[in-house]
């Protein structure tokens, strides 16, 4: 941490750490986590989600349904550069707005349709490899009338990655645990074949990691994937990881 850090800020984010890691769903680690990891930064807000390699996203609100995220979650998200950093590497990172070209970024559809809109100026983001198939991420923003961020505001978000990189983990963990998709799958005829796939699925496997798994062709894998949702009652990896909706709940 920060050692200009008052005690104060430094009290309210471990207090905001413990209840974030013993939340019992995801949205309540979210609604625990962003407004205190907002607060030690001075942000004007933070989010935390899920990206997945096979090109989804799945944004956590907190405090309050926010209408960006949805947006972001429908298609945006593709043409965000941190994202577009995670499906080209498998390394994680923690990076300011600024590690990017500036001439660039702003001349592209994400820009003008998110950045403009939302009176978004600056952010810094850090993507957290969880499985081979998922990342967890945070950001931070900043909007318009506040300062951008500087090199102490990165150093202090690198300082506590350890941290963030934990309540991610509980994040993934509360993601997957929330569903009921094994049980139900229990209540099903899935042959032997769907069930590797099921389980490889639920790591965050997409057709071509999968297919390299398991040493058969992406093409069977999809018809396989097909089957499995069709027999879940799901129509694709976002809905098979939140629990298939409230029909599957327990």
């Amino acid at each position: 941490m920060e050692s200009g850090l008052p005690f104060s800020r430094f009290a309210q984010w471990n207090r905001g750490l413990a209840e974030a890691i013993v939340a019992t769903s995801p949205t309540q680690l979210a609604g625990r986590f962003a407004p205190t990891a907002r607060d030690l930064l001075a942000a004007d807000s933070c989010h935390v989600g899920l990206y997945l390699r096979e090109g989804a996203c799945v944004t956590i609100d907190g405090e309050r349904p926010d209408r960006w995220n949805r947006q972001y979650d429908r298609g945006l998200f593709r043409e965000d550069p941190f994202f577009q950093k995670f499906a080209a590497t498998q390394d994680d990172f923690l990076l300011p707005l600024s590690s990017f070209d500036a001439f660039h970024f702003e001349r592209t559809p994400y820009y003008r349709d998110f950045y403009l809109p939302s009176q978004t100026i600056d952010e810094i983001t850090g993507v957290f490899n969880l499985s081979p198939g998922v990342a967890g991420y945070v950001t931070f923003f900043r909007h318009r009338g506040s300062p951008s961020f500087i090199p102490a505001d990165l150093a202090l978000v690198e300082g506590a990655g350890d941290a963030v990189r934990l309540v991610l983990g509980r994040l993934w963990q509360l993601w997957q645990s929330g569903a009921s998709i094994r049980g139900a799958a229990n209540r099903v005829e899935l042959s032997p074949r769907e069930g590797q796939i099921l389980d490889l699925l639920m790591d965050g496997g997409c057709a071509k990691t999968i297919a390299r798994t398991l040493a058969i062709s992406p093409g069977t894998v999809r018809n396989h994937i097909k089957s499995v949702y069709a027999k879940l009652g799901v129509h694709s990896q976002v809905e098979l990881l939140a629990g298939g909706g409230d029909r599957h709940r327990l």
